[in-house]
């Protein structure tokens, strides 16, 4: 018992010393809130709005020339429940996730597409946006804005000018 004695000794001082010197247990929360990620612009109310991927009204554009250039891409034909905050459509589910840069308009009622230089591309099927818009990724570059396009069975044909 006097051998043990000591080492019970030193466990106990080093066991009080370490729980004196330790710090408080902290709980990290996790953060509910998360910047919104930007997926296309509408017009409303004679201003620009940012929309989110989820479907909320988050952000408003400065009133510029300048912001007129960069909000684009645009999608138009969307109902907006002020209350919410949100834009409302069955047809949000065709839009695809992130649009190409060379799409300036997307209306989802008439179901037409306008590039960065004013060519129109008309869908026949709005199931058809997604597929329409994939192709404008690298075609808008080449098309003529005084031609109207049509989408149909994954090409793209001349139908006007």
């Amino acid at each position: 018992m006097t051998r043990q004695l000591p080492v019970i000794i030193l466990y106990i001082i080093l066991l009080s010393f370490s729980m004196y010197h330790s710090k408080p247990p902290t709980t990290n929360e996790m953060s509910t809130k998360s910047t919104p990620t930007y997926w296309f612009s509408i017009v409303y109310d004679k201003r620009f709005w940012k929309v989110d991927t989820d479907g909320r009204i988050y952000d408003i554009y400065p009133n510029d020339d300048i912001a007129v250039l960069t909000a684009g891409p645009f999608v138009t034909g969307l109902d907006v429940d002020v209350i919410r905050g949100r834009v409302i459509s069955p047809f949000l589910k065709y839009l695809p996730s992130t649009i190409p840069s060379g799409v300036f308009e997307i209306n989802l009622r008439e179901k037409y597409i306008v590039t960065k230089n004013s060519a129109v591309v008309y869908v026949t099927d709005i199931s058809d946006i997604q597929p329409c818009v994939n192709a404008l990724t690298l075609m808008w570059y080449y098309m003529d804005s005084k031609k109207i396009y049509l989408f149909k069975n994954g090409r793209i044909y001349t139908i006007k000018g």
